[in-house]
């Protein structure tokens, strides 16, 4: 994307141009009903449509509409840097999640930026891009960061045992951790449970061969 191309909000489908609303908030509203499972494909379908499409849609049937939703992904939401880093990363784990880390994101921009994200309005291609920008002095970049980083050798025992316990603090998926849990992390992980939980957490564990 050069300095001299100007974004659109409008996408030429079937020889008509439909105008689009790709405002961050309603691309995340987009991506969230497209995974929701608690609604029929054809709900997820109308509803998706609805929120990014300004123009009518009336004479569209759930085939034309399903195509419209895939090229408004590809044209408008899919980046070439998202395209480069799926080829790069495609068999890492996410190292955030929209709803997971939704208020990460919303300190990291209001320290680094100064911008309010719950009453300011930004664009889907700004908003990630300003996402990409965010240092590692934001908790979200260091959350990040522990998530993704490797131990090895040259890392002493107190430094493994803190990642360790800050990959547990921090993990997308609690049941995805490298290695058996350590005294520490399973005491972490059961902290703040009641005893039929805690038992029921521990049987979860074992299955995973965490402990």
């Amino acid at each position: 994307m050069s300095f001299t191309h100007v974004k659109t909000n409008y996408v030429d489908f079937e020889g008509v141009r439909y105008q689009l609303d790709l405002s961050f908030r309603i691309v995340l509203l987009y991506f969230k009903l497209i995974k929701d499972e608690g609604l029929t494909p054809e709900e997820r379908i109308n509803l998706a449509v609805n929120a990014l499409v300004n123009s009518d849609i009336g004479d569209l049937d759930l085939v034309a509409k399903s195509k419209l939703l895939d090229t408004i992904f590809h044209e408008k939401l899919y980046t070439e840097r998202e395209k480069r880093r799926e080829k790069l990363f495609k068999h890492s784990q996410p190292s955030f999640s929209f709803d997971d880390d939704e208020d990460l994101i919303k300190a990291g921009f209001q320290q680094q930026y100064g911008i309010d994200l719950d009453t300011t309005n930004l664009s889907w291609s700004k908003f990630n891009a300003m996402l990409d920008g965010l240092t590692d002095s934001t908790q979200f970049r260091k959350v990040t960061t522990y998530r993704t980083i490797k131990l090895n050798d040259d890392m002493s025992d107190e430094q493994k045992e803190l990642i360790k316990k800050m990959k547990l603090l921090y993990s997308l998926d609690n049941t995805k951790h490298e290695g058996k849990l350590t005294k520490s992390e399973l005491e972490l992980e059961l902290a703040g449970l009641d005893m039929p939980h805690k038992a029921l957490r521990r049987q979860e564990l074992l299955k995973a061969g965490k402990i």
